[in-house]
């Protein structure tokens, strides 16, 4: 995979590789967090199958993408914008996973009129609407990072500094740690070589520029969205394992409840990887809404 960079008008540099078939149908992928633009190779095949330009950004401060200081979500579907102007693309899809995922919703609200379909997978909600969200996060470290965020970012920013330095230092062992935390169907993917290589290779590549944009990244999914989930416009399919450790099911059904024109998936006993396996149930969906 080549690495290409967008100069986008402000300055910044937007670093993004591409996958599946160069000419089908566009669409730009936002990958979890911590994560980078090589999370793109894990849907190669499967976009080539079926016909799909797959187009990975890194987001700020990760990968090859500059640092923006005081980033929201909001400002995520005006990279991808003018990405996709430069690049001659007039409607697209989107798709993200994980970290990606609220960076995905907010497209549908933002750019309505540019989507040929919205795909958010294990992604986040909007905190403001759903009471004490925190509270579902199975980790209490993941909890208290939430207040923490707000509260102390100086603390905040040390998980990810750590979570740097383990993947640094230790890249094996904090993959072993993590992988202990996922449900079984998730233990089975995490066992597959061509994933953990995948998987080890994108967490080296988020902290290429050190903790600072991962750090940024985390932070905006636990403050207000800047609007209302009911004012989404387009169709949501939000895809989501009811065995999810990491981001919880609860999340998938608030946008189920708020986003007034949402399709969820359910997964039943799936974890946090299950894209790894259910590609042809995500783009079977991504076909369907292109088709209308």
């Amino acid at each position: 995979m080549e690495t290409k960079h967008h100069t986008l008008n402000e300055g910044r540099i937007l670093a993004y590789g591409e996958f599946g078939k160069p000419g089908g149908v566009p669409v730009f992928y936002a990958h979890g967090g911590p994560g980078s633009r090589l999370e793109g190779a894990l849907f190669h095949s499967k976009a080539l199958e079926r016909g799909y330009r797959f187009i990975a950004t890194d987001r700020p401060g990760m990968g090859e993408s500059t640092f923006l200081e005081n980033r929201k979500l909001l400002d995520y579907p005006k990279d991808l914008e003018e990405l996709a102007d430069a690049l001659n693309i007039g409607r697209f899809g989107v798709m993200g996973w994980s970290g990606g995922g609220a960076h995905t919703t907010v497209c549908a609200y933002a750019l309505p009129e540019r989507l040929l379909f919205n795909i958010t997978c294990a992604g986040y909600t909007n905190f403001s609407e759903l009471p004490d969200a925190e509270k579902y996060l199975e980790s209490k470290a993941d909890q208290v990072a939430v207040g923490l965020s707000k509260s102390h970012p100086r603390l905040f920013k040390m998980f990810f500094d750590l979570m740097n330095f383990s993947e640094k230092v230790a890249p094996e062992a904090a993959y072993d740690a993590f992988m202990k935390k996922l449900c079984p169907s998730d233990k089975e993917i995490s066992a597959q070589p061509e994933f953990k290589e995948l998987f080890l290779n994108d967490q080296r590549e988020a902290f290429k520029q050190g903790a600072q944009g991962v750090t940024t990244d985390a932070a905006v999914h636990y403050v207000d969205w800047g609007f209302s989930l009911s004012e989404i416009q387009c169709r949501l399919h939000v895809f989501h394992g009811t065995a999810d450790h990491m981001v919880p099911f609860e999340f998938g059904l608030n946008l189920e409840q708020n986003v007034p024109d949402c399709i969820l998936h359910r997964l039943e006993d799936q974890g946090h990887l299950f894209p790894y396996k259910y590609m042809d149930a995500i783009f079977d969906a991504a076909d369907e809404e292109i088709k209308g």
